[in-house]
């Protein structure tokens, strides 16, 4: 997994943001954080590529993140760095567990969905 810290635009409402790729979950992901509350939480403002598979390409993140930060040029170049460092690497016995639990749950999550 890379994560890359990116700087925001002047006037956003937030106090970090973050793009990379999980390989795990085989999608990047794009992530603004709010200033840390009362207790030390930061709050998601915007948290897409949790899903598998969900955000395919490091463009899809950027997109994500455009109106929050300033982007570089080379962050598109710097994030398939990122995934193709990882192309032989395979999952342990924990993300083996995990994907086949998400499964299950979407599983579960599939029949109590009513149709329309």
């Amino acid at each position: 997994m890379s994560r890359h810290k990116v700087p925001l635009r002047d006037g956003i409402a937030a106090a970090s943001a973050y793009v990379g790729w999980d390989r795990p979950l085989q999608t990047y992901f794009a992530q603004v954080l709010s200033a840390p509350d009362e207790d030390g939480e930061e709050t998601e403002l915007v948290w897409a590529g949790t899903a598998f598979g969900e955000l395919p390409r490091a463009v899809d993140a950027i997109r994500v993140l455009e109106p929050y930060c300033q982007i570089e040029a080379s962050l598109a170049a710097q994030l398939e760095i990122d995934r193709m460092a990882c192309l032989a690497t395979r999952d342990g016995p924990n993300q083996i567990e995990a994907k086949a639990f998400m499964a299950r749950l979407s599983q579960i999550k599939d029949r109590s969905e009513p149709e329309s």
